[in-house]
């Protein structure tokens, strides 16, 4: 039975009747000192009078003000355990995951899971690899930036390693995989691949064996692991790797919130290290912990001979300022290239801008925010709103301002 009568009330007429029930209460006088309707005050009475259970109180929830801001995210595909952690972390939320879960479920917004069988393998022996293919985050300003994930799993130890990548043709693949064994600590003895266009020519099949193409026969045949690829059309073959793409959505609750391809690939990187850091389902224990004992049965190759299989080459899209964002820090161009993609290929200590294969700058990496090539900084000021000065008015904004971006 709902009870619509109000609790303080309620606790005052039953302290006027608790000697005598029959005593007649004012119910217009009761009403005016409680600020009420007269009939509020005759269902408390009545209430009082037929024993009818005590009105509770409702409590403030946790999750009070936080409703829209997890609504909005649990529409972007992200689990509880990743909002949880983003309002608590961004919107000074102090509940608990578990208020986060039981809320979310009162909602009837998250998916039932299914179960998956896992096959066990000893320590060194088996990895999965897979993509979380074609993510879309918004930015700050609006824009849309599509990326891929590289998933690789150990199947002992299920340490996890996440690779952010704008493309997934096979020189990606293999750069991934070296970063990968750098990672780990190692190479596994066998590697199992979803059926992978880019590494393999034909399919694996119920009644066919995979082929793979020739280069990546050969870069498997240098790094000592044995390629396998998963039978089509079953998935639960793939089941470590598959559950670790469901961990990526957690990345999900940052779309928003980010101003450039490097942030998402900072975020992957923290969320990288805390997955492995976190207890696992399937052994009750940290990856990290049991990567310890698998390493030793790891193949150990001289990973830096493997950098002829593949190129590292970024692409940068120029902004509206005549800017590139790489690494967290902004570096100019010629205003020409504003809107277009320039390919960038880092040499550790610097990086080249190139631009259909014509080369544009070279950049030195540097700690400031913001850093203006001089000559560009003047096109940019002919072509901006100074572009009715004197090329001498306008050197000297420039060199002013350039003074003033040196010291930040």
């Amino acid at each position: 039975m709902k009870m619509n009568y109000r609790k303080d009330i309620y606790e005052k007429v039953k302290f006027m009747l608790k000697d005598n029930t029959q005593v007649n209460i004012n119910c217009s006088k009761l009403a005016r000192q409680y600020g009420c309707d007269r009939r509020t005050v005759s269902k408390a009475i009545n209430a009082v009078k037929n024993n009818l259970p005590q009105p509770k109180v409702n409590k403030p929830r946790k999750t009070d003000g936080f409703e829209l801001i997890i609504e909005e995210k649990l529409k972007t595909g992200a689990p509880a355990i990743a909002i949880c952690n983003y309002i608590t972390k961004h919107h000074g939320y102090t509940g608990s995951y578990t208020t986060i879960k039981d809320y979310i479920r009162k909602l009837n917004l998250e998916k039932q899971k299914q179960a998956v069988i896992r096959f066990e393998t000893n320590p060194g022996i088996q990895a999965q690899v897979d993509w979380k293919e074609s993510m879309n985050f918004k930015t700050k300003d609006g824009d849309t930036i599509k990326f891929n994930v590289f998933l690789l799993i150990l199947g002992f130890s299920r340490t996890k390693f996440l690779c952010v990548t704008e493309t997934k043709d096979l020189h990606t693949v293999e750069e991934c995989l070296v970063k990968a064994f750098k990672y780990i600590g190692g190479v596994p003895h066998e590697i199992l691949f979803d059926n992978m266009r880019s590494i393999i020519d034909k399919a694996r099949t119920q009644y066919n064996e995979p082929v793979f193409n020739d280069e990546f026969s050969m870069f498997s045949s240098d790094c000592g692991f044995i390629p396998k690829a998963c039978v089509a059309y079953r998935p639960e073959t793939k089941g470590k790797v598959e559950v670790t793409a469901k961990l990526v959505n957690r990345l999900k609750v940052y779309s928003g919130d980010i101003t450039c391809f490097d942030d998402i690939k900072r975020i992957t990187m923290e969320l990288n290290e805390q997955i492995n850091s976190e207890k696992c389902q399937a052994t009750d224990k940290p990856p990290f912990e049991l990567l310890d004992i698998e390493k030793p049965y790891l193949i150990q190759t001289d990973l830096d001979i493997l950098s002829g299989y593949f190129k590292e080459t970024i692409k940068r899209k120029v902004s509206v300022e005549s800017l590139i964002t790489y690494e967290g820090r902004k570096y100019s161009v010629p205003p020409k290239y504003i809107g277009k993609y320039l390919d960038i290929e880092d040499d550790g200590i610097g990086f080249n801008i190139t631009f259909d294969g014509h080369f544009i700058r070279h950049w030195d990496k540097t700690s400031k925010i913001t850093n203006f090539n001089h000559q560009d900084y003047m096109e940019i000021a002919r072509c901006s709103s100074l572009r009715r000065l004197s090329d001498d008015e306008i050197t000297a904004v420039a060199e002013r301002n350039l003074e003033i971006y040196d010291k930040l």
